[in-house]
């Protein structure tokens, strides 16, 4: 018999955003996105608060902090209680919920820049919501960390974060609902993949930040009962395509994150040292009698990176330096095949003849390589504004 679980009451009608194909309700109230379970859910949390899988919840909740005075003068906030688990459930009963029958999640993205897909088969219906941002916190797995959790002290976490809700209107058990987490975490990394979002901690691309998090809930009254959710099952294609659609209209929603922005070099360079505020810096140490405003050079920096078959041009090499730092590339290929491409950009905005000084030995590593694309560049734009 269906179980009908009364909303929150601190919630109103007046703030339902809407339902769920499971028919949860869902609502925006003190800067969260609030989900009332309407019946018995089956639910795999990543969250600290009744964490891992959970078949007596009633509510969750994904919480944004991007308005937050502190964070946004870049103080921290500090924990509401003595440790993560006791600061959402502080969240959970200033949001009206019991802390005891509640899992969420914390942001830096703003709620109303969440956004929505579905896929639905056989009566089966699919739903992903994520609210995402890592122009300033995406990170690749295995960077360095920034933290350590050992020292006790307090962390003062980035803006973004890309956390997920993901609704499946089908019966899954304990493990088939955590693989549904895994496909999820792979489409997450997927839509980065397909941006080319740069890791902010290191030269690798981005596979997600350091704070994302991720609730995964189904219908535990449904009378289809699923059994798998990886990639070679009709309901993972579901997830996979559902949630990569969402992180990528969350992405550039939130930041701009579009296939468009990450076109440019300024964008896909930046792991590289290649981005705007570098390649400026370069410019004023090669040039310091030049008297142009930083504006007008800023300016003739993004027409330059607006050229397509530059960036696309640049794109190449810099994925010859990712094929070498992995192993699939010797060296001597990796300065051959530069090579041509510095020359080619040479040639095509007439700078003169490129003499490289690229060696053939890898003891020279592929610092070298950047610093002649930035040179290259530098010249283009002094010749551009001059």
């Amino acid at each position: 018999m269906t179980q009908t679980l009364a909303q929150s009451p601190s919630l109103s009608p007046e703030q339902l955003l809407f339902h769920t194909p499971l028919g949860d309700a869902v609502y925006f109230a003190e800067e969260a996105m609030i989900v009332c379970f309407g019946g018995r859910r089956g639910v795999v949390s990543s969250s600290n608060l009744n964490g891992g899988y959970r078949a007596d919840l009633r509510y969750a909740f994904n919480h944004s902090v991007g308005r937050d005075p502190d964070i946004l003068q870049k103080r921290c906030p500090g924990l509401k209680g003595a440790n993560i688990i006791e600061h959402y459930a502080a969240i959970a009963t200033e949001l009206g919920l019991d802390p005891a029958t509640t899992t969420g999640m914390g942001t830096a993205a703003l709620i109303e820049n969440h956004a929505r897909a579905e896929r639905s088969y056989h009566g089966v219906t699919v739903q992903a919501i994520a609210t995402a941002g890592i122009d300033v916190n995406g990170g690749r797995a295995g960077d360095k960390a920034s933290y350590d959790e050992f020292e006790r002290r307090s962390l003062l976490l980035p803006p973004g974060t890309i956390n997920i809700f993901l609704f499946i209107n089908a019966r899954l058990d304990a493990g088939a609902l955590t693989r549904a987490m895994i496909t999820a975490t792979e489409a997450k990394t997927a839509a980065l993949q397909e941006l080319m979002a740069p890791s902010r901690y290191s030269e690798g691309l981005a596979t997600g930040s350091g704070t994302d998090s991720l609730i995964a809930v189904c219908n535990e009254e449904s009378e289809t009962v699923l059994y798998g959710a990886g990639k070679h099952v009709l309901l993972g294609e579901m997830i996979g395509q559902s949630v990569k659609e969402a992180v990528t209209r969350a992405l550039e929603l939130q930041s701009g994150m579009n296939a468009q922005r990450q076109s440019s070099f300024l964008q896909q360079g930046l792991r590289y040292g290649l981005g705007a505020e570098a390649l400026l810096a370069c410019y004023r140490a090669e040039h310091p009698e030049a008297r142009q405003s930083e504006e007008a050079r800023r300016e003739a920096l993004e027409r330059l990176a607006a050229d397509g078959h530059l960036s696309a041009q640049i794109a190449s090499l810099l994925h010859l330096v990712d094929q070498w730092r992995w192993g699939l590339i010797s060296w001597a290929s990796l300065v051959a095949l530069a090579q041509l491409g510095l020359v080619y950009i040479a040639r095509r905005y007439q700078l003169g003849a490129y003499i490289g000084t690229l060696g053939q030995t890898e003891e020279q590593q592929h610092e070298l390589l950047l610093t002649e694309l930035r040179q290259l560049l530098v010249r283009i734009l002094y010749k551009r504004l001059n």
